[in-house]
């Protein structure tokens, strides 16, 4: 399943965070199908939020701690394993909609799709 993007054009922003929308939720989908919805209800939203913090904040952390050459900050956004630096600012987000879905009581209803 994929996130269906408007017609908003890319060069506005709409466009450009109906993109970003898309892929975060596209992700989202892809960990869900791989993970499914135990881990996170183990975890309960103090677990979503620590694991947000600690794992995501400092990837993120990490990748901005880059050196300063001829002026200008270089970041590191090498990819860890499977875990891209983008991947870690989408994971971010996704998180903090999945504590939404949690604190609401909507967390663990089933993938539309298999």
């Amino acid at each position: 399943m994929t996130y269906n993007t408007t017609a908003f054009p890319t060069d506005t922003f709409e466009g450009t965070f109906d993109e970003l929308f898309a892929e975060a939720f596209d992700l989202l989908v892809e960990r869900q199908r791989k993970y499914g919805p135990e881990n996170i209800r183990q975890l309960g939203l103090f677990g979503v939020f620590s694991r947000m913090a600690s794992d995501k904040i400092e990837r993120i952390r990490r990748g901005m701690n880059g050196t300063i050459a001829h002026g200008i900050i270089d970041i590191d956004t090498t990819d860890f394993g499977d875990e891209s630096f983008d991947d870690a600012l989408i994971d971010i987000a996704n998180y903090a909609l999945i504590m939404l879905a949690l604190k609401r009581g909507l967390w663990g209803r089933p993938l539309a799709s298999t």
